[in-house]
């Protein structure tokens, strides 16, 4: 059974997207922690016909999609 990493390379995606970090700044200029992270979704994928559930970001499927790779409900 092939990683997560594998089957997202033979799709054509890269590594899986991580937490963009950051501060929220006031008028004062105090700076406390920001993060964002990804919109993680848990879809099944079919690749050398064989089904994988793979976490996909929203972008992704977008990308997935527009590409023609058809992505299944669970």
């Amino acid at each position: 059974m092939p990683s997560s990493d594998q089957i997202r390379a033979k799709l054509g995606l890269g590594p899986r997207p991580k937490p963009m970090f950051g501060h929220n700044r006031s008028h004062a200029l105090n700076a406390t922690r920001k993060i964002s992270k990804p919109n993680l979704q848990n879809k099944w994928v079919v690749v050398d016909g064989q089904r994988y559930r793979v976490k996909l970001t929203a972008r992704e499927m977008r990308t997935l999609d527009k590409k023609g790779i058809s992505l299944l409900s669970e």
